[in-house]
């Protein structure tokens, strides 16, 4: 969310108590809707990689509301950092199998473990 400077946008996907798919479909359509006008610096969205910073925040936004809705689950998102990959061009700092580390971890924990969190790695992060 820090990457997000759209105001409405972020007060939304911030708002936890109220937050449900529909206000992140909404958000998600005003994005695209902007994108495709070529108004997205007019209209607060970032200015560089736009489409992963805003992806990103609406995946974490989605991860709270899956889990508050599926309480019994344990639905956490896990940044890997930057790993060597096709998607970085091999140019990561990390191999695979370190970046898979933190996410192996949060998919090993046990019965009744935070939920609706964000890592990285194996860090808590605030949103």
């Amino acid at each position: 969310m820090q990457n997000l400077p759209n105001g409405w946008a972020k007060e939304a996907l911030n708002d936890v108590e109220n937050l449900e798919e529909e206000k992140i479909d909404e958000i998600s359509n005003q994005f695209l809707k902007d994108f495709k006008e070529n108004a997205l610096e007019t209209k607060g969205w970032p200015a560089a990689m736009s489409a992963y910073i805003v992806s990103k925040a609406a995946l974490n936004a989605y991860t709270r509301v899956l889990a508050k809705k599926h309480q019994s689950f344990c639905i956490n998102a896990v940044v890997p950092g930057y790993v060597k990959t096709d998607m970085t061009y091999n140019t990561g700092t990390m191999t695979p199998d370190e970046g898979a580390e933190g996410a192996v971890r949060l998919a090993l924990l046990p019965n009744a473990s935070p939920s609706g969190l964000l890592f990285f790695k194996s860090q808590e992060l605030s949103f």
